[in-house]
């Protein structure tokens, strides 16, 4: 994912004096609430599809943006979010059912449609946008863990503001609504209803831009 992120990275930044084209780098930082969908259970005796789930987390990173002359953009996003994973763990049918919490970093990679509301060089610039990504999945640190860190792909969508303070620098605040398919593989006692479905994540961010 990181060889990636550099060669796309070199494409926006190539294509940014094109045409008229801008070329925006934001810094973002923000709060990220997950679904608490069943992601199955990790001990080696049968448990629950809901004995795993996500918490809440904080995200930051960075968003990299090309504009059109007037109502459209492009725009690639690396955002990495630092949240927690709850499991619940049973070595031994006669052992105890033991809940434990574990501290996980989600690396995600999106690239993202906008239409603005407003043509270019105008102070407020409310937007529209709808995307595609993949999440890289760590693994939680807690003793016995049973999976290794997943890639899952999915879409996502949302708006946001973006407020120019000077020529070259603006504040923009973001909402985006995500999913993406459920990681690291684990055990379902009931496969047809609860294996499968998303992750749903909605992520609330402001960043500061600097403008070329």
């Amino acid at each position: 994912m990181n060889r990636l992120w550099c060669l796309t990275l070199l494409s926006f930044s190539a294509l940014a004096p094109a045409g008229g084209q801008t070329l925006e780098i934001s810094p973002v930082a923000g709060w990220t609430r997950i679904s608490k969908a069943p992601l199955g259970y990790a001990s080696t005796v049968e448990g629950y599809d809901d004995d795993t789930t996500f918490r809440n987390g904080y995200s930051y990173g960075v968003r990299i943006t090309i504009n059109t002359p007037r109502y459209y953009g492009h725009e690639l996003t690396y955002l990495q979010t630092d949240a927690k994973v709850r499991t619940v763990l049973q070595a031994t049918e006669d052992d105890p059912r033991e809940t434990k919490i574990g501290r996980v970093l989600n690396h995600q990679l999106s690239y993202n449609f906008l239409a603005y509301w407003m043509p270019k060089n105008e102070r407020f610039r409310p937007f529209m946008t709808v995307g595609l990504e993949g999440r890289r999945s760590g693994n939680p640190h807690i003793d016995g863990w049973p999976s290794r860190p997943t890639y899952n792909y999915g879409f996502n969508y949302g708006g946001g503001i973006k407020i120019r303070l000077f020529s070259h620098a603006l504040v923009r605040l973001d909402l985006r609504d995500n999913f993406t398919g459920k990681p690291y593989g684990l055990q379902f006692s009931n496969i047809i209803t609860t294996a499968g479905g998303l992750v749903r994540q909605q992520q609330a961010s402001v960043g500061i831009g600097i403008t070329f």
